[in-house]
């Protein structure tokens, strides 16, 4: 073979090598919607899916009287699934909190009754109704509330991050006996959102209390998690608290996958045709959030306003 055939078979492969692979980049690049295209939505076939958003802050944003005034009407709109899309900001840890880092309008308070309430409602009163909850991103409180699902999927950027709070009710504490009391009642609720879940107590503990340690032992598909470090693998030694990003929680089986968007979400869970149900039920959520926020913004001018006219009035202007 010459020298100048060679080269010409040579620069055919290389082309031909550089456009295949240039092909299978694409189709790499491009995974993440391609193998979620067959599932399509329709008018009126396919499962009836309701989405229910959790989006902003906790007990304002976010709390039960929203959701317990539409059961009746969501038991209406017969879903064939609930998708619950919870999206919260809040301090990733405590020391995003001392910095003073992210936005103060998405920081939460920690109200356990509330949360027990939210559980309630979804898995109590619409518990004939089948429910995932997909964490878009989750941060002390709103993490505890997505723990009480069974099935949970992630957004490839979404955390579950631990919370203080509920250790600020009985870190003051210095005598033992009493502490060990409050604490045990403080962090009862756990084991509720545990049943709720699906999920062994010890785990959504961690993710409440500091001072118990987290470890895991697979069995088969599955973990089996406990309070001490006895486990195959160690998540926290109990100095810390649990932070794990979408990626860990998968591994871990805590979540059942990573999902970029809703049809994601549906062919992983073998729903190929879908049609969107109770709409009106999603959008008055969403106002909600949008009413509370511009009354608020609203009150706060007004109630400064107040203390300004107030240091103002002086005689016969005061009353």
């Amino acid at each position: 073979m010459n020298l100048y055939l060679m080269k010409l078979l040579f620069l055919i492969s290389a082309i031909t090598t550089t456009a295949f692979a240039t092909y299978a980049l694409a189709l790499q690049e491009d995974s993440k919607i391609r193998w979620s295209d067959s599932v399509v939505e329709t008018e009126e076939d396919g499962k009836g899916i309701l989405i229910i958003p959790m989006e902003g802050q906790m007990h304002t944003d976010v709390n039960n009287a929203v959701y317990s005034d539409l059961v009746d009407r969501i038991k209406e709109a017969k879903p064939d699934l609930i998708v619950i899309e919870i999206l919260n900001h809040d301090y990733q840890n405590e020391f995003s909190q001392l910095m003073g880092w992210g936005d103060r309008e998405e920081f939460n308070g920690y109200d356990k009754d509330d949360l027990v309430n939210i559980a309630r409602t979804f898995h109590v009163d619409l518990k004939d109704i089948p429910q995932i909850a997909w964490v878009k991103n989750a941060s002390g409180t709103s993490t505890i509330m997505a723990l009480s699902w069974c099935n949970i999927y992630m957004s490839p950027d979404g955390w579950l991050h631990a919370t203080m709070q509920v250790a600020r009710m009985f870190n003051y504490i210095n005598a033992e006996d009493t502490r060990g009391k409050i604490r045990e009642a403080a962090v009862a609720h756990a084991k509720a959102f545990a049943t709720f879940g699906c999920k062994d107590q010890a785990l959504v503990r961690a993710f409440v209390d500091p001072e118990v340690p987290l470890s895991g032992t697979w069995e088969g598909k599955k973990v089996k998690w406990e309070d001490s470090l006895n486990g195959d693998f160690i998540v926290d030694g109990g100095q810390g608290m649990p932070h794990l990003d979408a990626t860990t929680a998968t591994e871990l089986a805590i979540s059942s996958g990573i999902v970029y968007n809703l049809k994601d979400l549906l062919v992983a869970e073998g729903i190929r045709e879908y049609h969107i149900v109770g709409e009106d039920i999603t959008e008055e959520i969403k106002r909600h959030k949008e009413m509370w926020r511009n009354d608020y913004e609203r009150a706060s001018e007004l109630f400064l306003d107040a203390e300004q006219f107030g240091g103002w009035a002086t005689g016969d202007n005061t009353e």
